[in-house]
Order: structure tokens, then C-alpha cells, then sequence
């Protein structure tokens, strides 16, 4: 089996018209008069999410303290959550979702 068998004539084809190509697309571009800009359109939704995740990241731990006092319930094992509430709160979230 020979590998060197083919000819490089047809890739020696595709590199000329690939640089001739590449001069054309030059020359296109300096010859338009108008300068290319990119635009970009944002919608009202996009700008409403922006504005909250910004507002969001900008506003201060309000419950900063309530996090820390039950850290340390739990490290101290006072802990005592209660477990009624906790099922009420998982079945009225079942249920807004479910709707």
C-alpha cells in the first residue's frame, strides 16, 4: 500500500482559493464606505432581570441574625424545630405548585 500515492494538487487547490478568498473578503471591507457597529437590542424582560439581580445583590442580609442564632442553636443542640409547621409549610408549597 502506498500512501504517498495521490497527488497534493487538489489540497494545493482548496489553499489558493482559500488565500484568493481571504484577499477578496479584505478588500470588500475597505472598499465599504459605511463603518460596520453591533447593535444589541436587550427586552423589558431581560432589563427587569438585570435590575432585580442587581437590586438583590445591592440589598443587606436582613436575616443575617436569624441565621446566626440557629447556627448556634443547632451547635449547642437546643435546636428545636417544629415539625408541624415544617409539614404545614411542605404541603402549602405542594399545593401552590400544583395549581
Amino acid at each position: 500500500m502506498k500512501i504517498n500515492q495521490y497527488s497534493q494538487t487538489p489540497l494545493k487547490a482548496y489553499s489558493d482559493n482559500r488565500v484568493n478568498n481571504a484577499a477578496d473578503k479584505t478588500q470588500a471591507q475597505q472598499q465599504s464606505s459605511a463603518p460596520s457597529r453591533d447593535v444589541v437590542n436587550v427586552s423589558s424582560q431581560a432589563r427587569l432581570l438585570g435590575a432585580a439581580r442587581q437590586t438583590a445583590t445591592e440589598s443587606p442580609d436582613t436575616r443575617e441574625h436569624k441565621v446566626r442564632e440557629l447556627r448556634e442553636q443547632v451547635r449547642s443542640g437546643t435546636y428545636k424545630p417544629d415539625i408541624r409547621k415544617t409539614a404545614m409549610n411542605l404541603v402549602r408549597d405542594e399545593v401552590d405548585f400544583l395549581k
